[in-house]
């Protein structure tokens, strides 16, 4: 029998509900897609308004600005200690410093089973883990090595810090090797960091003895140099040569050392060392401040012989010329980032690989004065907004929308359970940080702030609850509050030591609870004699 054949008519409506099951299917299929590898990067001492895409007119980081247009880019990213180990700390544990108990730099990060780091979860879940980090206080015998298969944290004798260049070198030789596995990569440039010296910085420093040059270094590097002394009898003299390409008056202290050893020590009568022209000796903490052919002489009365000389200094920089260098550090590192793009494109990594990139604290550059009266050049010391004020750009290559901006208050904290989401593991219970990815517009947390004793002058606390920021120094009860509305660049103290605004009264109980609970808790900090000259080698301590 012939089954008659019936025409159906189909209406524009099922065309469409068919179109919407197609693009929701698309949708459920995109929704699940998750990218294979993970590259968590950290730009040392990274301010967020010297990151073009943030703010063009400080720096040029056409580099960073791409990973800005194709992912999201948080505006008011915040680190909550502006001190590298802590900060870091509380970025892969997703806890403040305080409950971490990480004070400083130097500090060994207690491993706690039960509160593990973000790296743990990517492990177990069989990806290979690895770390590149460039300063020594990051080294992984502070403790953030846990979770990680691979930690590379070997440096030069001479300094403590790797440049971003010798960075990708070791990043992509392990690039190389592990690219066909799923991977969670943490790179760390500290290029930002003081000293501010690209390595393409010329060599300034020549040092003469008896007119015959023995040592030719850059001063900018902030390296240790030793250089063998062959003395005649009698009188011998060392000349300095050095050119501050920033300052070149000879009435002027160029540079400064903050080690000058001769090994074997002195021994008067029959060795003395004077310092004859062009210097000045602080003994306080032993700074030898000099200009250009300043004078030493060495009295040699026993036969000849070889002494040691070990030396290592910075030029004397401006409040003018220091946020130039600190400049060249930053477009330098970004010209490094751009050619990790281009190692990931080239083992065709980069369009499956999310990327988030984070500032781990900000820099003075002179907008405040330390307790002793100078612009104030580092951090550690204080809270203000360009300590504490970070770049935050997360690149997902599975997600669609591009060139998103968020203005939202985010923090470090928030740093491990978003990436932990990105890649579907459950976050840790202790996490106390937020999934960015499913960040409320109307949410708006209170953010705590925190730099300690002995690497900071004072224990000091804040509280930030856009517009208003609260500072409070413990050691001597002092208190600012800034509206960062109307005074961004908090030069007005609001405060005039009698009188609060009722409505900030809770907030200043909350700052002032913070405190006390962390003060009456706070453990000493133990370093030994070896992490203080590191200290020392990288600025943190004089």
């Amino acid at each position: 029998m012939t089954r008659p054949s019936v025409s159906v008519k189909i209406g524009p409506w099922a065309l469409s509900l068919a179109g919407l099951a197609v693009l929701l299917g698309s949708l459920s299929c995109r929704a699940g897609a998750r990218p294979e590898n993970v590259i968590l990067i950290t730009l040392d001492t990274q301010r967020a308004d010297y990151i073009s895409a943030y703010e063009p007119a400080n720096a040029a980081t056409p580099n960073v600005d791409l990973l800005a247009r194709e992912g999201t880019l948080y505006r008011n990213a915040y680190s909550l200690i502006p001190i590298t180990l802590p900060s870091h700390a509380s970025l892969f544990f997703s806890e403040p410093p305080h409950a971490i108990r990480n004070y400083n730099n130097g500090q060994k990060i207690a491993a706690k089973r039960a509160r593990p780091s973000l790296v743990n979860l990517f492990r177990k879940k069989g990806f290979a883990t690895a770390a590149f980090v460039s300063l020594g206080v990051l080294k992984a015998s502070f403790g953030l090595e846990q979770g990680f298969e691979d930690y590379l944290d070997e440096f030069p004798p001479e300094r403590w810090y790797l440049s971003a260049a010798e960075v990708n070198a070791r990043v992509f030789s392990w690039l190389e090797k592990n690219r066909n596995r799923p991977f969670f990569l943490w790179v760390h440039y500290s290029d930002p960091h003081d000293p501010y010296a690209p390595p393409s910085s010329p060599l300034d420093f020549r040092l003469f003895l008896n007119d015959r040059q023995v040592a030719e270094t850059s001063l900018q590097k902030y390296t240790l140099n030793e250089v063998r002394l062959d003395l005649r009898p009698g009188k011998n003299q060392l000349r300095i040569e050095f050119q501050n390409e920033f300052d070149d008056r000879p009435d002027h202290f160029l540079g400064r050392l903050d080690r000058l050893e001769f090994d074997p020590a002195l021994e008067p009568p029959s060795y003395q060392v004077d310092f004859l022209r062009g210097w000045y000796i602080r003994p306080s903490d032993d700074i030898y401040f000099f200009n250009n052919n300043s004078l030493i002489e060495i009295r040699n009365s026993a036969g000849r012989r070889l002494v040691k000389l070990t030396f290592r200094g910075i030029p004397l920089l401006t409040r003018q010329t220091v946020p130039i260098c600190y400049r060249r550090e930053v477009e330098y590192m970004d010209g490094e980032i751009g050619k990790l793009w281009e190692k990931l494109r080239e083992l065709q990594l980069f369009a499956k690989t999310a990327i988030l990139l984070v500032g781990d604290h900000g820099e003075g550059l002179g907008e405040y004065h330390n307790d002793f009266g100078d612009p104030h050049l580092g951090h550690i010391h204080f809270l203000y907004d360009v300590y504490l004020h970070v770049p935050l750009i997360i690149c997902d290559p599975s997600q669609d929308q591009k060139g998103i901006v968020r203005t939202e208050y985010v923090t470090l904290l928030d740093v491990a359970p978003t990436i932990a989401a990105m890649v579907g593991i459950k976050p840790l219970p202790h996490f106390q940080g937020r999934n960015l990815l499913r960040l409320k517009k109307k949410d708006q947390p209170i953010i705590f702030e925190e730099t300690y004793r002995p690497e900071a002058y004072k224990d000091r606390f804040g509280l930030l609850s856009p517009p208003w920021h609260l500072l409070l120094t413990a050691q001597n009860n002092r208190y600012e509050l800034y509206n960062l509305k109307s005074d961004p660049g908090e030069k007005a103290n609001l405060y005039d030591g009698r009188n609060w605004p009722l409505e900030l009264l809770p907030l200043r109980k909350e700052l002032e609870d913070f405190a006390r609970d962390i003060l009456s808790g706070k453990q000493d900090i133990q370093i030994d004699d070896k992490t203080k000259e590191m200290l020392r080698a990288l600025g943190y301590i004089r």
